[in-house]
Protein backbone atom coordinates (compact mmCIF):
# COMPACT_ATOMS: atom_id res chain seq x y z
CA UNK A 1 0.00 0.00 0.00
CA UNK A 2 2.66 2.35 0.82
CA UNK A 3 4.67 1.93 -2.41
CA UNK A 4 1.07 2.79 -4.30
CA UNK A 5 0.78 5.98 -2.71
CA UNK A 6 4.44 6.60 -3.32
CA UNK A 7 4.31 5.90 -6.87
CA UNK A 8 0.98 7.61 -7.51
CA UNK A 9 1.32 10.62 -5.14
CA UNK A 10 1.18 13.44 -7.78
CA UNK A 11 -1.64 11.74 -9.77
CA UNK A 12 -3.59 11.77 -6.52
CA UNK A 13 -2.96 14.93 -5.68
CA UNK A 14 -3.64 16.51 -8.90
CA UNK A 15 -6.91 14.41 -9.45
CA UNK A 16 -8.15 15.76 -5.66
CA UNK A 17 -7.03 19.26 -7.31
CA UNK A 18 -9.12 18.89 -10.19
CA UNK A 19 -12.20 18.03 -7.65
CA UNK A 20 -11.62 20.33 -6.03
CA UNK A 21 -12.08 22.83 -8.80
CA UNK A 22 -14.63 21.07 -10.11
CA UNK A 23 -16.95 21.63 -7.17
CA UNK A 24 -15.84 25.39 -6.98
CA UNK A 25 -16.51 26.02 -11.09
CA UNK A 26 -19.95 24.85 -10.29
CA UNK A 27 -21.00 26.35 -7.23
CA UNK A 28 -19.98 29.32 -9.32
CA UNK A 29 -22.40 28.00 -11.99
CA UNK A 30 -25.45 27.98 -9.83
CA UNK A 31 -25.24 31.28 -8.47
CA UNK A 32 -25.34 32.54 -11.98
CA UNK A 33 -28.20 30.55 -12.88
CA UNK A 34 -30.36 31.75 -9.77
CA UNK A 35 -29.78 35.41 -10.54
CA UNK A 36 -31.73 34.76 -13.81
CA UNK A 37 -34.97 34.01 -11.65
CA UNK A 38 -34.68 37.56 -10.34
CA UNK A 39 -36.13 40.70 -11.80
CA UNK A 40 -33.50 43.12 -13.47
CA UNK A 41 -34.13 46.50 -13.04
CA UNK A 42 -32.61 49.83 -14.59
CA UNK A 43 -31.49 52.49 -11.81
CA UNK A 44 -33.17 55.99 -12.67
CA UNK A 45 -30.93 59.18 -12.05
CA UNK A 46 -31.25 60.18 -8.37
CA UNK A 47 -32.27 56.86 -7.02
CA UNK A 48 -30.94 54.88 -4.50
CA UNK A 49 -30.22 51.13 -3.14
CA UNK A 50 -32.71 52.16 -0.05
CA UNK A 51 -35.64 53.19 -2.11
CA UNK A 52 -35.18 50.59 -4.51
CA UNK A 53 -35.60 48.08 -1.04
CA UNK A 54 -38.80 50.51 -0.15
CA UNK A 55 -40.63 49.72 -3.53
CA UNK A 56 -39.55 46.51 -4.22
CA UNK A 57 -38.99 45.35 -0.91
CA UNK A 58 -41.33 42.31 1.04
CA UNK A 59 -41.75 40.87 4.19
CA UNK A 60 -38.62 38.44 3.35
CA UNK A 61 -35.94 40.75 3.94
CA UNK A 62 -35.06 43.90 5.94
CA UNK A 63 -34.29 47.46 3.72
CA UNK A 64 -30.79 46.18 4.67
CA UNK A 65 -30.69 42.41 3.94
CA UNK A 66 -32.35 43.77 0.51
CA UNK A 67 -29.49 46.25 -0.27
CA UNK A 68 -26.70 44.04 1.07
CA UNK A 69 -28.36 41.39 -1.14
CA UNK A 70 -28.16 43.74 -4.09
CA UNK A 71 -24.42 44.93 -3.43
CA UNK A 72 -23.33 41.18 -3.44
CA UNK A 73 -25.22 39.71 -6.37
CA UNK A 74 -24.48 42.69 -8.55
CA UNK A 75 -20.54 43.29 -6.70
CA UNK A 76 -21.26 46.91 -6.08
CA UNK A 77 -20.99 49.35 -3.52
CA UNK A 78 -24.42 51.59 -2.94
CA UNK A 79 -22.26 54.66 -3.08
CA UNK A 80 -21.14 53.51 -6.68
CA UNK A 81 -24.62 53.35 -8.39
CA UNK A 82 -25.28 55.04 -11.67
CA UNK A 83 -28.37 55.94 -13.65
CA UNK A 84 -28.85 53.47 -16.42
CA UNK A 85 -26.86 50.67 -14.69
CA UNK A 86 -29.16 47.16 -15.02
CA UNK A 87 -28.88 45.33 -11.36
CA UNK A 88 -30.35 42.50 -10.43
CA UNK A 89 -32.68 42.53 -7.42
CA UNK A 90 -34.05 39.86 -4.81
CA UNK A 91 -37.36 40.06 -6.59
CA UNK A 92 -38.20 36.62 -8.03
CA UNK A 93 -39.65 36.79 -11.78
CA UNK A 94 -43.35 35.27 -12.33
CA UNK A 95 -43.21 31.91 -14.00
CA UNK A 96 -45.04 33.16 -17.04
CA UNK A 97 -42.37 35.45 -17.53
CA UNK A 98 -39.72 32.78 -17.09
CA UNK A 99 -41.10 30.77 -19.56
CA UNK A 100 -41.34 33.17 -22.27
CA UNK A 101 -37.95 33.79 -22.10
CA UNK A 102 -36.84 30.37 -23.29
Amino acid sequence: MKTFLQKHSYTLLLLGAVFLFSLFFFSLQSDKENINNYVTVTVSSGETLWEMAERYGNENLTKNDFIDWIEKHNQLQAESLKPGEKIVIPVEKDINVLASER
